[in-house]
């Protein structure tokens, strides 16, 4: 039995050896070490390592992990990238399980921060102690909980605003007065010095999630505050800050996206913001309509991409091209009478997988728009049942299918007319069916669902 190369001292482990089966020579393997309960990265030449490293401890090549392993999400356009799944494989039976693993109760609100995935630990939103808090992502098999490694206390509202961004092994949060750096190691958390900024006119927005984005090369966090936007380079902690009355938290202004050369900022209030990085000029006056609601914003290609939703109840897609400052129906709906209700994930951006957007009809059915098919409408797979329940805020785009999650457990829709599509239900034993709360993520091989009281672990 070799030494364990990530617990510590002199632990045997359970790693698989170099030369089983399931080392994989191409690529790095990942694993679960029961000694030390953590995620293990094997490097080239087969030593096993932790997560976090960036270089073999005993031999020292740089880890060549997946490359977006680091931060998993529901939304890569947002916070984060999803791993690639073909050089990852978690045995269901070292995580922590298919059934469920307790978290402390969350109060059930559409504003909350979304569940996020670093590496071996998993960051969920806790409305109990208004902070987010921080767990191995698997569990030893004798206990049935995950069990906390530390916590981010914020200052500010648990919201959309107070969501996360990742990057060289530290959590970056907006709260009131300041960014917060967290060491992702050991849980330590500072207020960073902001170059170029005071940082008393930091105060987030609650409907605004900020964006990582590589803006001149640079990995950068941009975020509406409620005086104007920042641009923080992550990696010098220099700041570019416009002050820009679009950004007053009355307006909603929600998270932005990317497009070409320019920032696009949508708000609830039917505004619309675009700034151009390339330029020195202020930029234009938003864009604003009259009596209409917008959603959060997706990039695909040269345009950008929301709901649109008027004071009647009249639904659209809308596309926005940024170069020409010009706006086009895509598709119309049928008028939706419960405003009140869809309005409440207008924060939340449309469902797309980089090619596609998938969208509900009023009546819940799954259908989705060709961008680079001249919009071509297409209905999802549904195998023949009339029961749709398609909610796309909890939704995730994985491998040609749509999974949405929902209280009477999890549908599945196929954009392949030959695949199969099931429905799952995702009570697994327990009395009650869990509450989702967010969508999905994609962790490895596998899908955490985050619910009021547990999270949820399900193979795709």
């Amino acid at each position: 039995m070799k030494i364990c190369g990530i617990a510590k001292g002199n632990t045997t482990c359970d790693l698989p050896p170099q030369g089983t089966e399931s080392t994989n020579e191409q690529a790095p393997a990942v694993a679960y070490c029961k000694k030390c309960f953590q995620l293990a990265f094997r490097c080239v030449c087969g030593h096993w390592n932790r997560a976090f490293a960036r270089y073999c401890t005993q031999c020292p090549q740089k880890l060549e992990k997946p490359s977006s392993w680091e931060m998993a999400s529901a939304n890569p356009q947002r916070t984060a990238t999803q791993p690639d799944n073909s050089a990852v494989s978690l045995d269901i039976k070292n995580g922590f399980g298919s059934w469920a693993a307790g978290i402390p109760e969350i109060e059930p609100r559409e504003d909350l921060p979304k569940l996020l995935a670093i590496d071996g630990l998993i960051v969920i939103p806790n409305t109990s102690s208004n902070s987010l808090d921080v767990y191995p992502i698997v569990k030893h098999d004798d206990n049935q909980q995950l069990i906390p490694r530390w916590s981010i206390e914020l200052n500010t509202r648990l919201t959309q605003g107070s969501t996360p961004i990742y990057h060289g092994l530290h959590l970056f949060t907006v709260v009131s007065g300041g960014i917060q750096k967290t060491n992702v190691l050991d849980g330590k958390t500072e207020l960073i010095n902001i170059n170029g900024i005071d940082a008393s006119k930091i105060e987030p927005i609650p409907t605004c999630a900020p964006s990582k984005l590589s803006i001149g090369n640079s990995p950068t966090l941009v975020t509406g505050l409620t005086q104007g936007i920042l641009l923080l380079e992550l990696d010098t902690h220099k700041a570019n800050y416009h002050e820009n009355e679009f950004f007053e938290e009355e307006n909603k202004p929600l998270s932005p996206v990317l497009c070409g050369t320019y920032l696009v900022f949508t708000s609830i209030h039917g505004k619309i913001f675009t700034l151009n990085i390339e330029e020195k000029s202020q930029p234009n006056p938003p864009l604003a309509f009259k009596d209409i609601y917008f959603s959060a914003p997706v990039t695909l290609e040269s345009s950008v991409y929301f709901e649109a939703l008027n004071k009647n109840g009249n639904r659209a897609i809308v596309r926005y091209e940024p170069v020409s400052d010009k706006t086009s129906v895509v598709v119309d709906f049928d008028k939706d009478h419960d405003l009140h209700g869809r309005l409440s994930y207008y924060p939340h951006p449309t469902l797309t997988d980089g090619k596609k957007l998938f969208v509900a009809d009023n009546s819940g059915k799954p259908i989705y728009i060709s961008h680079t098919n001249q919009n071509i409408l297409g209905n999802l797979n549904t195998n023949g049942s009339d029961q749709h329940l398609l909610i796309t805020y909890r939704s995730i785009v994985v491998n040609n299918c749509v999974y949405s999650v929902h209280q009477s457990g999890l549908s599945v829709y196929s954009q392949d007319q030959y695949t199969a599509v099931s429905g799952l239900v995702l009570a697994m034993g327990w009395k009650n069916n869990p509450f989702p709360i967010a969508p999905p993520i994609q962790f490895g091989n596998k899908l955490i669902i985050l619910c009021q009281d547990r999270l949820v672990c399900l193979d795709y």
